[in-house]
């Protein structure tokens, strides 16, 4: 793979039709779910591209501020459904990259924590090396997906809660113009 110099940029409604096609959520939309949140001020759906070639998803993320949907963890804003796709691209350092814009997105807004949940062993040890902690909290992550026959499923995954101080922590990406995109 060559080189890829990861820009985030929020969703915007015109990108919906091409993160179907990128990253297909078939009934459940997804895409169409998160771009929704963010019109509703909880969240921010960030789409990653390369400055190489700017018109290509390679990830995507949202930021939800009011923290994670589980009652019993900890208030921070999380990291939820951070994927870099497709999966060739993946260990070349694009969520590495993401990360670091995120936080530095975050910190910028004035937060001093930033949470997500793990349930991959890979993930686990991927953000460990990036600084953050394991709290030792389990949950549940619940989720609703729409089969092809638009059945409705209710999902429930054993997660572990992941915290990262972003005081005076720096970034694994130093903070310059890549936030904005080119």
């Amino acid at each position: 793979m060559q080189s890829c110099d990861v820009f985030l940029r929020p969703c915007e409604p015109t990108d919906l039709e091409a993160l179907e096609a990128w990253a297909p959520t078939g009934n459940s939309r997804t895409h169409s779910v998160r771009f929704a949140r963010q019109e509703a001020g909880t969240s921010t759906y960030y789409l990653a591209s390369c400055l190489q070639s700017p018109e290509a998803f390679v990830g995507s993320c949202e930021i939800r501020w009011n923290g994670c949907v589980d009652p019993t963890v900890p208030r921070c804003p999380e990291v939820n459904g951070l994927q870099v796709w497709p999966e060739h691209l993946r260990s070349h350092g694009i969520g590495t990259q993401m990360l670091g814009l995120l936080e530095h997105e975050v910190t910028g807004r004035g937060h001093r924590v930033l949470g997500l949940g793990v349930d991959d062993p890979r993930a686990k040890a991927l953000y460990l090396r990036l600084g953050y902690e394991d709290t030792r909290q389990d949950y549940i992550d619940r989720y609703t997906w729409i089969d092809d026959q638009h059945t409705e499923h209710h999902a429930a995954e054993p997660c572990r809660w992941m915290r990262k101080d972003l005081t005076g922590s720096g970034s694994q990406v130093d903070s310059d113009l890549r936030q904005v995109g080119p």
